[in-house]
């Protein structure tokens, strides 16, 4: 067996259908949200995509799909060749305030108070707000941007043996700052615990910027020492290099992440003039392999329920347009829409 079970290689013959299915949907003239996996076919990737996804449901939680043909394409059509495939991994989701569901992930000089993917710094270890966040990379980094992941279950287990009176406190409800705060300096706040247990499975929800953040409010709960001590311990266990992987993206990686399983981050990258240097895509999405979730996880995520359109914004969600995709997609893939 392959020690990089993850990665998933791409033959040429795979590689061409997406450029085929990329001619089709640009000819036929559809903006993304008009199109339909119809107007992208991908009659053999497209299947064993859906398994990719799938199997990131259980350890180790992430994948690398090596070889999706960018290297002669425009930015427009990366973008679209991007949606096309995502239309095969899961129901799409708005990421922020300026209602984008694809995101760039390059240096633009800038960092705000709870994200700071727009610049070249390192991002410690974290999930995002949603179930599988993917990243295809249009360009590496000249130096650095080394893409960092590692098992929660891996963290949690060394945790117990190690400080488990630590761990203890990473059951209980912590305060973090919420991504869709229309106020930066006074950031909404809800309670979740960074460690649960149900049906036999470990979820995680952890993100230390945001947990700091969330003191920025002074309605939110007061971290103790205790709580800070343990999410210091998160941050430090997960860099050890027997727990860690590290990737290096090439042009034309995907990566997958499942986010109830898996920390990631990266490491500080060259900044280089604007039109070079690390440029990559994100997108969220809701997934109907996705797991149910242990209590207490309902204020973070909006539904416990596996299966069905979550986390992210809600207030985000299922507007106009946008909206009426998603539902046309979670109908088309089996995703839950929560009354």
């Amino acid at each position: 067996m392959s020690d990089q079970p993850w990665l998933h290689r791409l033959d040429p013959a795979e590689a061409a259908e997406i450029d085929d299915a990329l001619d089709v949907l640009l000819k036929s003239g559809k903006p993304n949200f008009a199109a339909s996996p119809a107007d992208f076919p991908l009659p053999a990737l497209g299947p064993r995509l859906r398994g990719i996804v799938d199997s990131i449901e259980n350890e180790p939680g992430f994948a690398l799909v090596r070889g999706v043909p960018v290297g002669d394409k425009s930015e427009d059509e990366v973008r679209r060749l991007y949606w096309g495939l995502g239309m095969y991994i899961g129901v799409p989701m708005i990421q922020n305030n300026s209602d984008s569901s694809m995101v760039d992930i390059r240096d633009e000089r800038r960092a705000g108070k709870l994200r700071v993917h727009k610049s070249n710094q390192h991002i410690g270890f974290h999930i995002d707000s949603t179930d599988v966040v993917t990243l295809l990379c249009r360009r590496a980094a000249s130096q650095g941007g080394t893409s960092l992941v590692v098992s929660a279950e891996a963290v949690r287990r060394e945790m117990s043996w190690e400080c488990p009176e630590l761990l203890s406190a990473l059951y209980e409800p912590l305060p973090f700052a919420d991504v869709a705060s229309p106020d930066d300096e006074r950031p909404d706040v809800f309670l979740s615990p960074v460690f649960g247990r149900h049906e036999g499975l470990t979820t995680t929800r952890f993100y230390i910027r945001r947990v700091l953040r969330s003191q920025d409010n002074p309605d939110a709960p007061r971290l103790t020492e205790r709580q800070l001590e343990a999410i210091n311990k998160v941050e430090e266990i997960a860099a050890r290099p027997g727990l860690v992987t590290p990737m290096e993206f090439e042009p034309g990686d995907l990566q997958m992440i499942n986010n109830h399983l898996v920390l990631h981050g990266r490491t500080a990258f060259a900044s280089e003039e604007p039109g070079a240097g690390r440029h990559l895509l994100r997108m969220w999405f809701s997934v109907p392999s996705s797991r149910s979730l242990p209590p207490g996880y309902e204020a973070a995520w909006g539904t416990r329920e596996g299966g069905t359109l979550r986390g992210a914004g809600p207030r985000w969600q299922l507007q106009g347009e946008f909206g009426e995709f998603q539902r046309r997609q979670a109908e088309e893939l089996g995703v839950a829409i929560p009354a």
